[in-house]
């Protein structure tokens, strides 16, 4: 009876053992997958970046010791070429059938049109600003122009006559 009670004591760890053996490879077919279920991640594309404002690269310039001459002007060129820009990309700026000659159109809004002007020199790496009546141009603080860009009749002023004056050092 001793030698019974040893099996009948050891019977619950035999048949854990037997199921122990069964699962770790008694069979021949492969355990079946788990299924895996995962959630569709959406991402938004990036929005394009706005296009940095241009900020002039020179340190401002203290307004001592002046002095304003009026040799022949150096950023006439790209003065020119931003009032050009101006006309093709905003031509509801002005009136193209009152011409003076040579693309000197009347101006219909000159705050907006110095405004252009400006932003156009920006663009050409030029430092600019609006100054009421005139703009104020540079690429460097040893000087800077001063370009009046109207003619009190409404028109475009450009070219050598729209200089008015050099400034040394520069005035901004």
């Amino acid at each position: 009876m001793g030698a019974m009670n040893k099996y009948v004591s050891s019977g619950p760890w035999l048949a854990a053992a037997a199921v122990l053996v069964a699962s770790c490879g008694g069979s021949d077919a492969p355990p079946a997958p788990t299924p895996v279920t995962t959630t569709p991640v959406t991402v938004a594309p990036a929005p394009a970046p706005a296009p940095a404002a241009f900020v002039c690269p020179l340190p401002a310039m203290p307004r001592l010791n002046i002095t304003c001459p009026r040799p022949a002007p150096v950023l006439s060129a790209q003065v020119d070429a931003a009032i050009a820009k101006t006309v093709a990309e905003h031509p509801e700026l002005f009136n193209l059938n009152d011409d003076k000659g040579g693309g000197s159109y009347l101006v219909l809004d000159r705050a907006r049109y110095h405004t252009e002007v400006v932003k156009n020199l920006h663009a050409q790496g030029v430092c600019a600003i609006v100054e009421v009546e005139e703009i104020a141009v540079k690429t460097t603080n040893e000087f800077n122009e001063q370009y009046n860009i109207w003619i009190s009749d409404g028109h475009i002023r450009k070219g050598r006559g729209a200089h008015i004056t050099t400034c040394f050092p520069a005035t901004f």
